[in-house]
């Protein structure tokens, strides 16, 4: 193991890494390998074999050099997962977004979870720290900056990114758990739900659930909606809670005017 490995981590030396400010090790031998080709060789193996497949010594037998050389790029797995995330994630592509707040902050998430779909093992990297590194923070310029023309204030914006991807997550890493047991089980992603909402009529044999079976008996999962149809569904169920507070907001806003000196001399004139 590597000396650096046992040190606690630091998030300086991190951001160092993700922006690429920090020169490698100076011990061992020097040549074309570089941390960008380290990290873009450990998504590489990722995109083959999740993330259970990556490791220091699996990445150096691929680029064909030790394992101790990449501790001259990186100091340890916990780091190269976060470099791996940030690469992965990749630029948002905002050139045909809406103007609206509310229709770039649903491509926002769109975007999201095409990434997360496309490269499920992200979804299994712990997240350790902030946005850091150069992409993640330009998913997050990009959201803030859809939110910074409304009524919000810094706080809320923060807020409402955190909400947002959050759902962005957690949506996405049930569509795929859900995928993963229609694999197992040959029930599709459609198919669950009206299978779910019969089995739950016929568990209702007591009166304990009164409520579930009062859902159940109602046909609401006889829909059989795409997983799709119902990311989009619940985001926008979310984003009428975001519009719902920036009318909030605005009101507040035209109360304090109204309310101040200022807008009392304007009432009068």
């Amino acid at each position: 193991m590597a000396a650096d490995e046992t040190r606690g981590r630091d998030p300086e030396f991190l951001l160092e890494l993700l922006w690429r400010t920090r020169a490698p090790g100076a011990r061992g031998p020097r040549g074309s390998l570089s941390l960008d080709r380290v990290v873009a060789e450990g998504v590489r193996i990722a995109d083959e074999e999740g993330i259970a497949g990556v490791s220091m010594r699996r990445i150096a037998q691929a680029l064909g050099v030790t394992t101790m050389t990449l501790y001259r790029y990186v100091p340890g797995k916990d780091d190269l997962l976060d470099l791996m995330f940030d690469m992965a994630l990749g630029m948002p592509d905002t050139a045909d977004w809406p103007d609206c707040w509310r229709g770039a902050l649903r491509s926002w998430a769109a975007g999201q979870r095409r990434v997360l779909l496309d490269r499920p093992w992200m979804l299994d990297i712990p997240v350790g720290a902030p946005p850091m590194g150069p992409h993640s923070l330009a998913w997050m310029e990009a959201a803030l900056a859809a939110l910074d023309p409304t009524a919000l204030d810094e706080g809320d914006m923060i807020g409402v990114l955190m909400v947002v991807g959050g759902f962005v997550l957690g949506d996405t890493r049930q569509e795929l758990a859900m995928s993963s047991a229609s694999a197992r089980t040959g029930v599709s992603y459609e198919e669950w739900a009206p299978a779910y909402g019969r089995m739950l009529v016929r568990a209702m044999i007591d009166e304990r659930y009164p409520t579930v079976a009062k859902l159940a008996r109602s046909g609401v999962f006889e829909t059989g909606a795409a997983p799709g149809d119902d990311f989009a569904g619940n985001l926008d169920f979310l984003l009428d809670s975001v519009a719902a507070l920036i009318g909030r907001r605005e009101r507040e806003a035209r109360e304090a005017a109204a309310s101040s000196p200022a807008g009392g001399e304007e009432r009068r004139k």
